[in-house]
């Protein structure tokens, strides 16, 4: 390990943004998954208590399906306030809402309700739309950018999930642009290049929560064949999602849709290009597009952790976790886990099974929107090598400051 992270484990702040400058800091985590369960102050947070680092693809797994040990109510992230002072309104006050952030009944409940809008057969009467959306966000990269030399983040990586969700929820196309800004103001709350405060946050959610009420009262009145009027009107033994609980999933799916296919696309995209030999496996057809978009996720899963709680006082892994004890489940290092899979560091297209965590790592939360990940990353994959002949590198990347969201901030590719 890199005597500059730390001379001392028990020492490391996990959390410490130091560490992650350039992508999840791996050998970390690989000597953290031989030792027993790491406790980490929260040094950048220091109104918060600090978090148990769950990093083996087996812990990872049973903490993620023994929910009634270990809770998802309140927050996703280590944090429990995102207020910028004490007193000020806190962001995760209305994010604890969201089905992310419950446990059974009431998480089963709310996504019985929904889920039959994510089954995949469901995801591919979209197949055409996301083709055709892809297409126009590189039609008007191009337009901006006639030489080819584009950046794959924010030219379009940015776009083309949020139209994607965005048509499915009936939002106007002329309106990405202000919900990627809202979106990447509401998540990427460690970097100070979109939220140069916390206070930033709060005025991100007041821009959005308008924007949304204003369109659910009008499918309230006047529905549409959209996702939005599908949430308003789904029924399950004669109840429905109150007015609150569908503002909450909209805001959910736009997040997490924004950020989870941008993050991965871009990542792997990125990795094709650093290793000739993969891009030609993919580009030939030797190796099917969906056991390519699994390789994707394994690699660069979209979250770097999800949050649980321990309701109990309970040991896991040589460590006695105390009741309230927050515990971070680092799905980047469960699917690097050498107990879990051959050579774990090399991204190779070809890995087959490839039972990863980057939907989660088991258990109910288990992602409501992967089928539709799946075919949204295999199309833009596809749409993308069918269109370039050329896909190079064409410039010094930067990283997204975060240790939630694990992408890139910028990519600069050229085009032929």
């Amino acid at each position: 390990m890199n005597p500059s992270m730390t001379a001392d484990l028990a020492e490391l702040d996990v959390s410490d943004l130091s560490l992650w400058k350039d992508g999840p800091p791996h050998e970390v985590f690989r000597e953290l998954r031989n030792q027993d369960l790491h406790f980490s102050a929260l040094g950048d947070f220091p109104r918060e208590t600090g978090f148990w680092s769950v990093v083996t693809y087996e812990d990872i797994a049973a903490v993620g399906r023994d929910h009634e040990t270990f809770s998802s109510e309140r927050s996703i992230l280590v944090v429990d306030s995102l207020a910028a002072e004490p007193g000020d309104p806190d962001p995760l006050d209305i994010s604890a809402h969201m089905l992310i952030t419950q446990d059974p009944p009431r998480h089963d409940r709310l996504k019985a309700l929904v889920q039959h809008a994510f089954t995949p057969k469901t995801s591919l009467d979209h197949a055409d739309r996301i083709r055709e959306i892809i297409n126009l966000v590189y039609d008007k990269a191009l337009e901006e950018h006639p030489d080819g030399r584009i950046d794959l983040v924010r030219d379009v990586g940015f776009f083309v999930p949020s139209m994607v969700i965005g048509d499915m929820l009936g939002v106007p196309r002329e309106d990405a642009e202000q919900l990627v800004d809202w979106t990447n103001r509401t998540s990427a709350f460690e970097d100070p290049r979109l939220v140069p405060d916390l206070a930033e946050l709060w005025r991100a959610f007041e821009e959005f929560f308008p924007y949304v009420d204003n369109m659910l009262r009008e499918r309230e009145k006047n529905p549409t064949d959209d996702l939005t009027t599908a949430f308003i009107e789904a029924e399950v033994d004669g109840e429905r999602l109150s007015h609150q609980e569908v503002l909450m999933f909209f805001f959910l799916l736009m997040v997490a849709g924004n950020d989870s296919t941008r993050a991965v696309f871009t990542s792997g995209m990125k990795s094709l290009m650093d290793d000739p030999e993969q891009m030609e496996l993919v580009r030939s057809g030797a190796v099917p597009l969906e056991q390519v978009v699994e390789e994707f996720v394994r690699y660069h899963p979209a979250f770097a952790y999800m949050r649980r709680t321990a309701t109990r006082d309970v040991e896991l892994s040589g460590a006695e976790v105390k009741a309230g004890d927050k515990l971070a489940l680092w799905y980047v290092s469960g699917n690097r886990d050498e107990k879990a899979f051959d050579n774990p560091d090399y991204f190779d297209v070809r890995r087959d099974p490839n039972p990863h965590q980057g939907f989660g790592g088991g258990g109910r939360h288990f992602c409501l929107g992967a089928g539709l990940a799946r075919l949204e990353l295999k199309l833009w994959i596809e749409e993308t090598l069918k269109r370039f002949d050329s896909f190079e590198p064409d410039g010094e990347c930067e990283r997204l400051s975060s240790t939630f969201l694990n992408q890139w901030y910028s990519m600069p590719v050229k085009l032929g």
